[in-house]
Order: structure tokens, then C-alpha cells, then sequence
């Protein structure tokens, strides 16, 4: 196999401990990698600001992929530089039908992130990080404010811990055309464009960092991850995968409470030589 010149990895699940932070073996591996003359990357579901938090800790590149694939945006900025978005039509009728439903969900706007004053409560009590607080914006319903500007949204993110009522959101979204559904966990659904993936975005980044997906591995544990694994030369599994991921992969790593990043991006530097 080539070397390997660029990896991509997801945060959460993945880079991210359990409780939501960067070990310190983690960011050394990444140090490690950085100093070997590798890229080292984010590729999240995460909107800009939010991400931009986590890919400091982590001492990544300033281009990161961001929103599900949907967007390419800067650390150093927090801003997106390429948006892949759902034009506000289908957009519309995937918020009304979440709101509808009455789960918590977070619609991505650009750097903006849109909230209802129910899911400001419901969020607000575990997201407390600097990203979230400076890009959230509350409105009375986002479908309306949606519909109103005529807004482009990048992705719409929906969480509820109930399975039934899950399962019921993704099938009426999924009937609803121009818009792709998938999930980065068991309670939630992530709503995109159909042709914003994570796979075509790392491909637009490592074009711009002057390398290829040939030359590319990347870490992921999601429904989310599959289009970037797919597309890269070294496909990483976490050990804390599900197994649809696990099917694609080359290789599994440790958990994200074992620091399987960090043992991963050790091994191939070990193979590089």
C-alpha cells in the first residue's frame, strides 16, 4: 500500500472520549503525525464553530470537513469556505416535520446554528462548550424562519432517546425529495443535501492540501463515516463501531475510551517508516 499522507478523523465516538474531550494521547499521536510530515484532519458531523473547539485541542490542520460533509471550513476562522447545502424548500419540510414530531434538533445554517427555544433547553443541559454558545441562534419555530428567509440549510441533526419515535422521523424524511438521511448514533438522524458527504469533501480537502484519497486513511465509528471510508486507501474502524462500519474497514483499532486514535495513527506511522 502507498503512503499514507493525510488522515481524517471523525470526533465524535472516534477522537473523542466518551465524555466528550481529547485525551492527552490523542493529541500527542496527532503531534506525532504532524511532526512526521502527515495532515491530520477533522472530518465531522459537527457544525464549524462547535468543531473548531475539538480540532484545536487536537492540534489538527486548519481545513477541516464539517456539517456531515456538507461544508469545508477553518479552524483558525470558524468559518465555512464550501457549503453543500439543501435549498430552503426540502429544508422546510424536514424541520415542520421534526418540530411536528416534538424531538430536539438543531438546524445548520452557514456558521449559524437554529434552535428552538425547546431544544435551547433540552441542549443546554450538557452543551456548555465556548463553539456552541457563540454560534446558537434561538427562534420561535425554525421551519418558519426558514421558510420566511428563503434560508439554504447545510444539515438538520434531530435526537430522541425513543427508538419508535426515531424510526418514524426517518421514514417520513426520507420520502421527502432532495434531502439524504443518515446518523452518527443510535438516537439521532443527520438530513443533507444528497450529494454532501463526508467522502467527497475529504476528496475536495486533500486536493487543496496537495495530496489524493489514494493516499489517505481515515478513523470513523458511524452511519456517517461510510462515504469516507469508502473513499480512502486505509479505512479505520474504532473499536466502538457499529458494525456496518466495521464490514467496510481494513482494519479495527481500540474503543474511544482505549484511545484507539491514538493507536491507530501509531500504527501507520509505523508502516510508513
Amino acid at each position: 500500500m502507498r503512503k499514507i499522507e493525510l488522515i481524517a478523523l471523525d470526533l465524535d465516538g472516534t477522537a473523542l472520549t466518551p465524555d466528550n474531550t481529547v485525551s492527552d494521547a490523542t493529541r500527542e499521536a496527532v503531534r506525532r503525525a504532524r511532526q512526521a510530515g502527515l495532515h491530520v484532519v477533522v472530518s465531522t458531523g459537527r457544525i464549524c464553530g462547535e468543531a473548531r473547539d475539538f480540532a484545536l485541542a487536537l492540534g489538527v490542520e486548519d481545513l477541516m470537513v464539517t456539517s456531515g460533509g456538507a461544508s469545508l471550513s477553518s479552524v483558525a476562522s470558524g468559518r465555512c469556505s464550501i457549503r453543500l447545502s439543501m435549498p430552503w424548500e426540502p429544508a422546510v419540510r424536514v424541520a415542520a416535520t421534526v418540530e411536528r414530531i416534538g424531538v430536539t434538533a438543531m438546524i445548520y445554517v452557514g456558521e449559524q446554528l437554529l434552535i428552538t427555544p425547546y431544544d435551547d433547553m433540552e441542549f443546554g443541559k450538557y452543551k456548555s462548550n465556548e463553539g456552541y454558545l457563540a454560534v446558537k441562534q434561538v427562534v420561535p419555530s425554525v421551519a418558519e424562519y426558514i421558510a420566511e428567509r428563503r434560508l439554504a440549510v447545510d444539515k438538520i441533526f434531530a435526537r430522541t432517546g425513543d427508538a419508535v419515535m426515531l424510526g418514524l422521523i426517518r421514514k417520513q424524511v426520507e420520502q421527502i425529495p432532495g434531502v439524504r438521511v443518515m446518523s452518527s448514533a443510535a438516537d439521532n438522524i443527520e438530513v443533507v443535501a444528497p450529494e454532501a458527504n463526508k467522502g467527497a469533501a475529504l476528496g475536495m480537502l486533500c486536493r487543496a492540501l496537495g495530496t489524493d484519497l489514494a493516499h489517505a486513511a481515515a478513523i470513523g465509528d458511524s452511519e456517517n463515516d461510510l462515504e469516507m471510508l469508502r473513499a480512502v486507501a486505509l479505512p479505520v474502524a474504532m473499536g466502538n463501531a457499529s458494525d456496518a462500519v466495521k464490514a467496510i474497514c481494513a482494519r479495527e483499532t481500540l474503543t474511544n475510551a482505549e484511545d484507539g486514535v491514538a493507536a491507530a495513527i501509531d500504527q501507520i506511522l509505523e508502516e510508513n517508516g
